[in-house]
């Protein structure tokens, strides 16, 4: 039987515990959030605008510092003409903003709101896989963890966010 949340339901904790019933841990949940992962490390949140009844999917792309405003609009411009699901804008610091909303008004199927978590994960590694032949978008130097860690040198606050 389809699972179907009715609009009232929707909120964080009915999502976080639908995802982890779906196999989706996510990585941080928070009051106003829920902060998940791809496979390759991309974080991303989910997060619900209640007035308006949609499920918002964002995350930033950070850009090379070193790149024009013109090349970085032209980034944007390409994924939004090219990439099926979200929007693409450069925010306030240059960097790529990606969103998606998903509206619940009527009620959500359970199963069609993990699909679009997975689909929105995807979609961000398949766009740093093919869109970044010319290393714009950029992540930075890479840090590493010994493999054996003791809890002085583990990140603070359990946050990574790319």
């Amino acid at each position: 039987m389809t699972r179907i949340f009715d609009e009232h339901e929707i909120n964080l904790e009915i999502l976080d515990a639908h995802l982890r019933d779906s196999g989706v841990v996510p990585y941080n949940v928070q009051p106003d959030h829920i902060r998940l992962r791809t496979e390759q490390g991309i974080a991303f949140t989910i997060s619900i605008i209640a007035d308006r009844k949609f499920i918002r999917f964002s995350t930033y792309l950070p850009l090379n510092r070193h790149a024009s405003i013109d090349q970085k609009h032209e980034l944007a411009r390409r994924l939004n003409e090219d990439v099926f699901l979200p929007v693409f804008t450069i925010d306030f610091d240059g960097d790529l903003a990606v969103s998606y909303v998903l509206p619940y008004t009527g009620g959500l199927i359970a199963g069609t709101f993990v699909s679009i978590v997975n689909r929105f994960a995807s979609l961000l590694e398949f766009v740093v896989e093919t869109y970044n032949g010319d290393g714009l978008i950029d992540f930075g130097a890479p840090t590493t963890v010994p493999a054996v860690a003791d809890t002085e040198s583990a990140p603070t606050g359990g946050e990574l966010l790319h």
